[in-house]
């Protein structure tokens, strides 16, 4: 059963039935499994998925279940429709299995609740420069450390404003064996990255868990490049 979102975020007036109600919905495709097209050549697979798109759009079009539609894609493609369909056939159309989701755009007879979007905690991962100061040392050249920082936050900015203002907690200076102070300071902030960490229980995926990635290109050759086999 595909997911039918935004469905809660509506009052319904009760006097009204609901099969008198109707309501305008972007119907999205399924995407078809991958693995049914290993054994084609990379143009045969494009063919092939844009034609399951096609095929699937048909079958959900014949149902003869809207009001009115429109295919919101590219007709060699089509992974979405547009429609207006009585309410009480939602759970229908969420049935069928090449569906992946329903979003309810708007609904006749009803309110949207408009609901305050409340910002949920999510966890980044802060890439810093800290450098590493000894008092009264002036040498030619300065030890720093790339440090990777994990921090539950709602968004970047918030993110970068918690380690701000505890700053001063990692430059607390502490004395080394020949008397001298020595402290850690955050020298830059160089990035963040929002994980797909939900809760510390994902932490113990015994897969591992990304904390941090940044994409860069190198030099590719024959030995490096893939042919598709698995």
């Amino acid at each position: 059963m595909a997911e039918i979102h935004a469905l809660k975020d509506w009052a319904l007036d009760k006097k009204v039935s609901n099969n008198k109600r109707f309501a305008v919905v972007k119907i999205v495709l399924q995407y078809p499994e991958e693995d049914l097209y290993i054994d084609l050549k990379p143009k045969e697979r494009i063919k092939a998925i844009n034609k399951s798109f096609r095929d699937n759009c048909k079958k959900l079009i014949a149902l003869d279940l809207f009001e009115s539609f429109e295919i919101s894609d590219h007709k060699k493609r089509p992974q979405a429709v547009i429609a207006k369909l009585k309410y009480s056939r939602l759970k229908d159309i969420a049935a069928l299995n090449y569906i992946a989701g329903i979003w309810i755009q708007s609904i006749d007879f009803a309110e949207p609740l408009g609901k305050e979007k409340v910002l949920v905690d999510r966890y980044f991962c802060v890439k810093m420069t800290v450098v590493v100061e000894e008092e009264g040392v002036l040498s030619k050249k300065q030890q720093i450390e790339k440090r990777f920082v994990l921090i539950k936050a709602k968004s970047s900015e918030d993110a970068y404003e918690q380690l701000e203002k505890r700053e001063h907690e990692y430059t607390r200076s502490y004395l080394n064996p020949y008397g001298r102070f020595v402290r850690w300071r955050i020298d830059s902030y160089e990035d963040c990255y929002e994980t797909d960490i939900e809760s510390p229980a994902d932490l113990d995926n015994p897969a591992g868990v990304e904390v941090y990635s940044k994409l860069s290109t190198r030099k590719n050759t024959d030995r490096r490049a893939w042919d598709g086999k698995f």
